[in-house]
């Protein structure tokens, strides 16, 4: 997760599976009557213009997913997020009131990924920062039962996902 960086992969933490299914609907509006889309945009271009040019463009729904295949996209100064910060939604945090509706719904996707056999998916970290997974350790992102298990939670994860502010 970013911390004080506001949401860029808010959902996903850097865990593969994560990164399928989140994100509210396209046509959602955010701050001035912009597109969540929109809004992303302007992120990713701040992001690039203020050191980091390598940083992705962001989903249909206007979220930056992270996970191990692109992890090193997500890597701009410090500088570059308070700069680009403002561009977010309540600043790039999250309201007590998004996180109170998201951690239910997160904790019901950890404990489908659980009851679907992945033993060892961990419980989420929802804060003002976004919500973190730390990947159980040998997870294949390829696998057949992992990927059998997100199709089945997927429902969760979209739930939570029309929650989180883009950026």
């Amino acid at each position: 997760m970013r911390g004080s960086h506001g949401r860029a992969a808010a959902l996903a933490a850097g865990v593969a599976v994560l990164a399928a299914a989140c994100g509210g609907p396209a046509s959602s509006s955010g701050p001035a009557g912009r597109s969540n889309f929109q809004i992303g945009l302007a992120y990713a271009g701040c992001m690039r213009s203020h050191g980091d040019p390598n940083w992705p463009d962001p989903n249909s729904q206007g979220q930056f997913l992270k996970d191990k295949s692109n992890s090193a996209e997500f890597h701009a100064p410090a500088s570059a997020y308070r700069a680009c910060q403002h561009l977010l939604p309540n600043g790039g945090q999250l309201t007590v009131a998004d996180q109170q509706k998201i951690e239910p719904l997160m904790l019901r996707f950890a404990g489908c990924m659980r009851g679907h056999g992945i033993t060892n998916f961990p419980d989420p970290t929802v804060n003002a920062n976004g919500v973190a997974v730390e990947p159980p350790r040998g997870l294949d992102p390829a696998s057949p039962r992992l990927k059998a298990a997100q199709q089945a939670c997927r429902k969760f994860m979209t739930a939570a996902g029309k929650y989180i502010p883009p950026g």
